[in-house]
């Protein structure tokens, strides 16, 4: 890891505050800030039994409140109560196939709570910047196969994507209140698959895979040939806080892409390689 990262965020009066901390990539986050010993301070729904956060014993170790994004006056008072300097916005409904089952609820959390998180963050005068981590599935996909750029037309064509699409609509929004106004510097962090330890989550990939192989089973690939920009958590996450710091450092831009500079591989290639991995699952 560069050295440099996190000195700027070092420096800060207040502590970062983290929504959506009790999620995988959230977990991780925490993990991160602890270690370059950057205060953090988080706000999330409970954690879900299994997660990495419970596996990990998470529970406490930072001041914490186990709360709603949609909720505003909650998400108020939180922020009142610890004065930020820095907010990272990563709550959210993550899931595709979720979003079709509770598609009202994931516009509801993607859109509105990202508003409340904006709009809280506006009122006070102790956050300098604010961070929305979106996805790369809010770029309108022509299957070209060619890598998408932050200038890239948006459009989601499913009700996660589409809200997604909806929670950039909102961080433009307090860009342009931002210039008129005044207000924290906004962007909005994109990013595509991260895999690594810990990720339990229904209907994503390699969690699939494990516990098909755990148990034995059969296991159906739902768009086999599809490609993804797989990496690691950590990699989106360090890059999150050297956007982060290249706000807080003065330099002005509006949206960051994520991902790997290699050939992306196709959902196939993966489960292939899993196979490989753990050689005792003979059938996917």
């Amino acid at each position: 890891m560069n050295s440099a990262v996190g000195s700027t965020l070092r420096q800060l009066d207040g502590p970062v505050l983290l929504t959506g901390h009790t999620g995988f990539k959230g977990t991780w986050m925490t993990l991160l800030l602890e270690h370059l010993q950057i205060p953090v301070v988080g706000y999330s729904l409970p954690a879900e039994k299994g997660s990495l956060f419970d596996r990990a014993k998470r529970a406490g170790s930072i001041p914490e409140a186990f709360l709603d994004v949609r909720d505003l006056d909650s998400f108020r008072r939180f922020a009142d109560i610890h004065k930020p300097s820095v907010v990272l916005h990563f709550a959210a409904q993550p899931l595709v196939l979720e979003s079709y089952r509770s598609p009202v609820e994931t516009f509801a959390t993607n859109v509105m709570g990202t508003a409340n998180v904006l709009s809280a963050s506006f009122e006070m005068k102790t956050v300098e910047a604010v961070a929305v981590i979106t996805t790369d599935k809010v770029y309108r996909n022509d299957d070209s196969g060619r890598a998408f750029i932050e200038t890239d037309p948006l459009a989601g064509k499913d009700p996660y994507s589409a809200s997604k699409v909806g929670s950039e609509a909102v961080v433009a929004a307090w860009q342009q209140i931002a210039k008129v106004s005044g207000g924290p510097s906004v962007i909005s962090l994109r990013a595509g698959n991260v895999i690594g330890g810990g990720d339990w989550a229904e209907d994503r990939l390699l969690p699939d895979l494990i516990r098909g192989f755990s148990n034995n089973q059969v296991i159906t690939l739902r768009s086999p040939k599809s490609t993804r920009p797989w990496q690691h958590v950590l990699d989106p996450l360090i890059g999150y806080l050297m956007a982060i710091e290249h706000l807080l450092n003065g330099n002005k831009v509006s949206a960051l892409n994520f991902g790997p500079d290699t050939k992306s591989l196709e959902v196939c290639e993966i489960a292939e390689f899993a196979q490989k991995t753990w050689p005792l699952i003979t059938k996917i």
